[in-house]
Parts: structure tokens; C-alpha cells; sequence
């Protein structure tokens, strides 16, 4: 449980890999994706700032809930062809 967000981790988790992603055949086979999430509200996949050559294939698919205004949430997702 982290405090100030609604969903379990292990919920974010399983919400994370709901995401589908298109890798241009130039990018590398493993991409690391660095994310930072601050401020009261529900993010979305559509909150993901993807670099060039990487496109978010499921939008608006619900990722967590934060309802601590003071809380900054940095995740690293993991991409892979």
C-alpha cells in the first residue's frame, strides 16, 4: 500500500500491464520509461509522456487514484517488443 493512492500495488501493477504499446522496428528491444505523477486526481495511460518511436496502443485505460495533494509518485515502466 503506498499512502496517498487509492489502489493497492499490487492493483497499479496488474493496471500497468493492461497497456499495449507499438516499438518502432529502430528502437531499442528494452525501454525504460521514467514517469512522474504529482497533485489529487485519477491518471490514466493517457497521463504517460512516451518518447518518439513508442505509441500507447489502449487509451484511457485507469492506472491509480491519488488523493494525497502532497504526494509525488515516480514510476519507472518497463517496455519490451
Amino acid at each position: 500500500m503506498i499512502d496517498g493512492v487509492k489502489e493497492s500495488v499490487i492493483d497499479m501493477m496488474l493496471n500497468f500491464k493492461t497497456l499495449r504499446f507499438k516499438v518502432d522496428e529502430k528502437a531499442d528491444t528494452i525501454q525504460w520509461i521514467s514517469q512522474r505523477f504529482s497533485g489529487i486526481g485519477i491518471y490514466t495511460s493517457n497521463n504517460i509522456k512516451l518518447p518518439a518511436g513508442i505509441e500507447l496502443l489502449n487509451e484511457d485505460v485507469e492506472l491509480f487514484e491519488i488523493t494525497d495533494p502532497s504526494l509525488e509518485l515516480n514510476i519507472d515502466i518497463r517496455i519490451e517488443k
